[in-house]
C-alpha cells in the first residue's frame, strides 16, 4: 500500500473491505503481499492461509464522476478523520455535499463518535437535518416531495388534509430502523393537521450515512456528486464495461484463485444497480474470476461465488 495521501485511494479501501469480508467468510487469514494501484484499478497478490495465492483486482467506478470540488472535500474530511485517530470508510449518499470546513468537520466527527452499530456491523453516522412542509391547497390529500423522501410520497396519500409540498433536500438517506422511519412519517402527517399548516413548518429528521470501521490505516470517503438519472445509469454501464476490459490485462495465471471487486455508488445497498449492470453484460468480461463482488453503501455483496469447498482453501477444517 502507498503512504497516506489525500484524497485517499478508493481502491485501497475497497481491498481492505473485501478482505474484511473474505477472511471471516472462509475462516482463513488473508495477507496482502503486494499491491499496485492507479486510483482506478488496483491489483493485489494475497496470501490465503499462508499456503494459497489469490489475485485480487479492484476497480473504481466512482472516479469517472469525480470533480475538483468533490475531491477537495473528500480530502478535507479524510484528513480530519485521520487526525482524530479514526480509520473509516465513509459512504456518502449519492449527490451528497461532503463537509469540508468548520463547523461541518467537527460536527461530522462528533456524529461518528455517537454512531450506531447496525446488525450487519456497519456504522450509522446520524446527523440532524430539517424537513420543510407547507400546504399549497386545501383540496386533495397528497404530498408532493422533493429530496431524499421523494420515493416515499405515496405513504402520505389520503392521510393529509389537503395538498402539501415537502422539501426533504437535506435528508439524503433515512435511518435503517423501521420504527424511526414510521415515526418520521407520523410526525409529517401530524404536522399537516396543525392550524398553521399554510405556513412552512420545520420538522426535525435524521440524515443517516453508513461507514465501516477499518480498524487501522487511512480513512476514505466513497461516493459520487452525480445524482441518479437515466443518463448517469447509461454512463455507469459504459464506464464499468471499459474498466472490466482494461482489467483483463492484469489477470494472473499463476494463482489458485482470482477475485474481482467493483466499487460503486448507491444511497442504499438494497437499491444498487451494479449487480444488474454486471448480469446484463457479456459474461466473458468476468469469466476468468472465481469471485465477483461489489462494494457499496458499506456492504460487500457477492455477485459470483463458487459453491462451498470448490476453492482450495475452502476444504473442511481439521
Amino acid at each position: 500500500m502507498t503512504a497516506s495521501s489525500y484524497p485517499a485511494d478508493p481502491t485501497e479501501a475497497g481491498l481492505r473491505l473485501f478482505l474484511g469480508w473474505f477472511g471471516p467468510h472462509y475462516a482463513r487469514s488473508a495477507t496482502v503481499e503486494q499491491a499496485n494501484t492507479d486510483g482506478t484499478r488496483l491489483t493485489a497478490d494475497v496470501s490465503v492461509g499462508r499456503k494459497w495465492k489469490m489475485s485480487v483486482t479492484v476497480v473504481n467506478t466512482l472516479a469517472a464522476d469525480a470533480n475538483l470540488e468533490w475531491e477537495a472535500a473528500r480530502a478535507a474530511l479524510e484528513k480530519r478523520l485521520d487526525t482524530d485517530g479514526l480509520s473509516l470508510a465513509v459512504w456518502a449518499p449519492r449527490g451528497a455535499v461532503i463537509p469540508s470546513s468548520e463547523p461541518g468537520l467537527s460536527q461530522f466527527v462528533l456524529a461518528v463518535s455517537e454512531a450506531k452499530t447496525l446488525d450487519d456491523g456497519r456504522l450509522e453516522v446520524r446527523r440532524p437535518v430539517s424537513l420543510y412542509l407547507r400546504r399549497s391547497d386545501t383540496t386533495g390529500s397528497v404530498v408532493t416531495v422533493m429530496g431524499g423522501l421523494a420515493a416515499h410520497w405515496a405513504q402520505f396519500t389520503n392521510r393529509v388534509p389537503g395538498s402539501f409540498l415537502l422539501n426533504s433536500a437535506e435528508l439524503l438517506r433515512m435511518p435503517a430502523s423501521t420504527e424511526e422511519r414510521e415515526d418520521m412519517t407520523e410526525r409529517i402527517v401530524l404536522a399537516s393537521a396543525q392550524p398553521d399548516a399554510d405556513d412552512t413548518q420545520v420538522i426535525p429528521a435524521i440524515d443517516a450515512w453508513t461507514a465501516n470501521n477499518l480498524g487501522s490505516g487511512q480513512s476514505c470517503v466513497l461516493g459520487t456528486p452525480a445524482p441518479e438519472n437515466e443518463e448517469w445509469s447509461a454512463s455507469m454501464r459504459r464506464n464499468l464495461r471499459r474498466l472490466l476490459k482494461d482489467a483483463e490485462g492484469s489477470m494472473r495465471s499463476d494463482v489458485d484463485a482470482r477475485a474481482l471487486v467493483v466499487i460503486g455508488a448507491s444511497t442504499y445497498a438494497e437499491e444498487e444497480k451494479l449487480s444488474l449492470a454486471l448480469r446484463g453484460m457479456d459474461p466473458m468480461l468476468y469469466a476468468g474470476y472465481d469471485i465477483l463482488a461489489i462494494a457499496t453503501d458499506g456492504r460487500v455483496k457477492t455477485v459470483l461465488q463458487p459453491q462451498r469447498q470448490t476453492l482450495p482453501w475452502d476444504a473442511p477444517l481439521g
